[in-house]
């Protein structure tokens, strides 16, 4: 069997674009659900890990504000 083995530049590479693709999904949920939301908002969404990124866009299921997208512990 041929394994394709992957340097960890491309490692890097695939984790930062599935990160941005996580934030992307969150920022479309966010304005589905709530509309406009401040800039401060989408640098956080930007900036965050894949762990944040995960456990707010569970919490945006259940969050009836904004404000609780971003609770740590939904």
């Amino acid at each position: 069997h041929n394994m394709a083995l992957v340097n960890s530049f491309e490692r890097v590479g695939i984790q930062k674009v599935k990160v941005e693709g996580e934030a992307d999904l969150l920022l479309r949920q966010i304005t589905r659900k709530f509309g406009s939301f401040p800039k401060a908002t989408r640098q956080r969404i930007q900036t965050a890990t894949s762990a944040q990124l995960e456990t707010w866009s569970l919490n945006i299921l259940d969050a009836e504000t904004l404000d609780e997208v971003f609770l740590d512990g939904c």
